[in-house]
């Protein structure tokens, strides 16, 4: 087949784009695979044609909107110039001329949370009131952009990466049941082995600075809000001796302030994303995801393939892989109560913590990246051929 993947990035560090760069590597020593994307790493990718795509670096507004406007140019000049493609791949709503794509998550809900104003601190200063508004704006926008393109005759097949979020885009985009796939998305075991993670964990601990004897919860997000770092907060006092390593790019003033409201300030330490996650997986003991709405959520599957017990939510797509035997799984995801209770049972109870390594990392090994890959391969190859071939208008 010849394919284009439309994405703003190609690359191995962040959750969507891990899943593409997964997916490209198998398509591509295969089939001729188009590339148009603002930026990637060709390290692992081989037999790949790529496009630039201009885009606007930020606001993430302006920086969606460009890339799709410039993307859906460039594709439209590529087929004039070169001939129509089998078919167009997209994770998400990234050009007009997608076929075939993976959905990744669903504005309509980022746009619920954000309206109700639930699970955030109060904005510190301006700058924290114009990015609020400016995720106000961005899940309004993308909202109406995602309800056309998900009701398009052009888009034939979506895949879901888990079964809620087949849901959402039935309840909130009015889409066909049929139309969408689900396969569950997955984790690589050789690059998240608990032998790469015990013999990382001396220098990573010894680098940040952690005590010996200290137990240090980890939480990794680019929405804090919906992840639920404020619930964090609230269930802190229930673990007064646990310390917590948040990691993001938000700006943290005024989750410090928040943190403050709660006495917990002093046991919260920032630190920056960094492309080899491993790391921090290596420094810290256990890994919390208390997320209010989580489509997939990749990190959990990662921490546990690499032998660090977690905690997540029912409301993330990666609970409908997991048993309760194999990750700490909260009923109420906005409960600090239950919460408090979670993390108590991870630093005072060894026999569950190692039975929850155990577990876990036997359940991330059944869930590799192969399952969401041919599910999607298959419905490129079934969209191709609904064209005829090459040509198709």
């Amino acid at each position: 087949m010849r394919i284009a993947v439309v994405t703003p990035e190609l690359h191995r560090t962040g959750g969507t784009e891990r899943g593409v760069a997964e997916l490209v590597s198998r398509l591509s020593p295969k089939h001729s695979v188009c590339l148009f994307a603002s930026r990637w790493a060709p390290d692992g990718f081989a037999n790949i044609c790529f496009h630039h795509v201009p885009a606007m670096p930020s606001p993430g507004l302006a920086h969606f909107f460009s890339f799709y406007w410039s993307a859906t140019r460039a594709v439209r000049a590529a087929e004039r110039n070169e001939g129509a493609y089998d078919t167009v791949y997209s994770p998400g709503p990234n050009c007009a001329q997608v076929e075939v794509c993976t959905a990744w998550f669903c504005q309509a809900r980022q746009k619920e949370l954000l309206e109700s104003g639930r699970l955030r601190p109060r904005p510190a200063r301006v700058a924290d009131w114009l990015r609020l508004l400016h995720r106000r704006v961005y899940a309004a926008s993308v909202t109406r952009l995602e309800r056309g393109f998900y009701s398009s005759p052009r888009l034939k097949r979506v895949v879901s990466p888990a079964e809620i979020l087949k849901s959402d885009l039935v309840e909130c985009y009015g889409m066909a049941p049929e139309r969408i796939v689900v396969g569950h998305s997955g984790v690589d075991a050789a690059a998240f082995a608990p032998e790469l993670r015990e013999a990382l964990r001396p220098r990573a601990r010894r680098e940040l600075g952690l005590r010996d004897g200290a137990f240090y919860f980890l939480f990794v997000g680019t929405d804090w809000v919906r992840k639920g770092l404020l619930t964090i907060f609230e269930a802190l006092p229930a673990v007064p001796e646990a310390q917590l390593l948040v990691v993001g790019a938000e700006d943290p003033e005024a989750w410090r302030r928040a943190s403050a409201r709660f006495g917990v300030e002093a046991r919260v330490r920032y630190l920056p994303r960094r492309p080899d996650i491993l790391y921090y997986y290596a420094a810290a003991d256990a890994l919390v995801a208390p997320s209010v709405y989580e489509p997939f959520g990749l990190m959990p599957l990662e921490a546990m393939a690499c032998g660090l017990p977690s905690i997540i939510t029912r409301p993330m797509g990666v609970a409908e892989l997991v048993a309760p035997d194999e990750a700490i799984i909260l009923e109420n995801a906005s409960s600090a109560a239950e919460l408090g209770r979670a993390m108590q049972a991870l630093q005072k109870d060894h026999a569950r913590y190692a039975r929850l390594v155990d577990a876990g990392i036997a359940r991330a090994r059944a869930h590799s990246w192969d399952g969401m890959c041919d599910v999607t391969m298959e419905q490129l190859l079934a969209v191709a051929q609904r064209n005829g071939g090459s040509a198709h208008p």
